[in-house]
């Protein structure tokens, strides 16, 4: 991330969080959104963009609840401020490091698994490529059997073909989690440069 200034993490947001928001409205028909995300300035940014498209996406017609975990403790009221949402969007990365983001993730997933949170679950990339919900899953049997009757979704990219790559994911027993490509959308030129610098 040193190699984009703050002006750009937050171009790069818009750019991702147009495309992110477009599809959970459009594709996957959400008709209510939550974003649960940590307390950084970038990751805000993302979530703005995602709500914005979403809502543009469905008309003006969709709802959108936002909720941030600051530290893990604050997982219990976020769960419960995002209930009644079709689909909760984990969205943790930003300036934090992936210790803290794991921390985050493990501990709202526990709380959701506590809650019974009725909700499908769409992750960031910065918690799936890094392996957080298979994870959690694996160290928690409450999560892995929560994991598995919700319907689970993530993204990430192939710089190589200029492409957003959105998967199906599955957690089966044990935690072990697969994932299976069911969308791919272009990338602007100047999105897959930021991308490409940010890594």
């Amino acid at each position: 991330m040193a190699d984009l200034s703050l002006a750009e993490q937050y171009t790069l947001r818009a750019l991702t969080g147009r495309i992110v928001g477009e599809v959970l409205a459009g594709v996957y028909g959400v008709p209510s959104l939550g974003l649960v995300t940590n307390q950084t300035y970038i990751c805000a940014s993302l979530v703005g963009a995602v709500e914005a498209a979403f809502l543009a996406g469905r008309g003006g017609l969709g709802r959108v609840t936002s909720a941030i975990t600051a530290k893990p403790e604050d997982a219990a009221a976020a769960v419960a401020g995002l209930a009644g949402a079709d689909t909760v969007m984990l969205a943790y990365g930003g300036e934090a490091d992936g210790e803290a983001n794991y921390a985050l993730t493990a501990a709202f997933l526990e709380a959701a698994a506590g809650a019974g949170l009725e909700a499908d679950l769409f992750f960031h990339v910065r918690i799936w490529a890094p392996g957080f919900v298979e994870k959690a899953a694996a160290s928690s049997r409450q999560v892995a059997d929560y994991l598995m009757d919700r319907a689970l979704g993530a993204f990430g990219f192939d710089l190589e073909r200029g492409v957003f790559v959105f998967h199906a994911v599955e957690v089966e027993e044990g935690g072990k989690v697969f994932s299976e490509p069911v969308l791919e959308t272009p990338l602007s030129l100047e999105h897959a440069e930021l991308l490409r610098r940010s890594l």
